[in-house]
């Protein structure tokens, strides 16, 4: 049980580094260096860092360790086609089961992406409350299995984007959340449907752009 807990600790302590960028896309990881930093033994680390190469988050490199993985163009689409897909079945759920107090979620949601906005609030939180205002939908929408799918695409588009020299389209993502509660709030199926997908498009562009300008530095070196 001891060993157990030692390795779910070490797994989220090194994701967190990730996810708070403490630890960078295409940086190098090793055992010896997690060990110093988590002050946990090998094999906890061993396994943690096993569990996140499954998951996709680091990659093994052949007797070098790991490198915390980037994401490519090719993922981005991927998620994003199964975002698409996943949050317009939530969506035709999600207005057959909205209530007052899921209305109120959304609200509270869009307040603080507003409120994070003002204070410039740190790029990962402003991405983690935006993540939630999806999440707060699908969960409204009442399927577990969509639910547990959608957050972890969710979490691999947090956690695996570059934020350096990133500038950050709050207010749009803002707005575009208002409009999509504001047609949530009339029933209008189909205008939230297109909404949501106009969102997701502009992310996903963004994301792509950032991708390319990424590569193009690292070439030019």
């Amino acid at each position: 049980m001891e060993y157990f807990s030692l390795s779910e600790i070490a797994y989220a302590k090194i994701k967190e580094a990730i996810l708070r960028h403490e630890i960078v896309p295409g940086q190098r990881l090793s055992h010896d260096e997690m060990v110093l930093r988590l002050k946990i033994s090998q094999t906890p680390i061993r396994e943690a860092l096993s569990r996140l190469a499954q998951e996709g988050y680091v990659t093994r490199l052949t007797n070098r360790g790991y490198r915390v993985s980037e994401m490519s163009i090719d993922e981005v689409g991927e998620l994003f086609g199964l975002r698409h897909a996943l949050e317009s079945h939530c969506l035709s759920e999600l207005l057959q089961r909205i209530t007052p107090d899921g209305v109120s979620a959304l609200e509270e949601n869009i307040r603080l992406y507003k409120k994070a906005i003002a204070k410039n609030a740190p790029l990962v939180d402003r991405y983690l409350i935006n993540k939630d205002f999806h999440m707060i939908i699908a969960q409204i929408a009442g399927n577990r299995l969509v639910s547990r799918i959608l957050d972890d695409t969710c979490e691999k588009l947090v956690l695996k984007r570059r934020i350096e020299n990133v500038t950050h389209g709050g207010f749009t993502i803002h707005r575009q959340h208002s409009e999509i509660l504001k047609a949530i709030k009339r029933k209008d199926l189909k205008k939230a449907q297109a909404l949501m997908a106009q969102h997701l498009e502009a992310i996903e562009s963004t994301l792509l752009r950032q991708i390319e300008m990424t590569t193009r530095a690292v070439r030019a070196r």
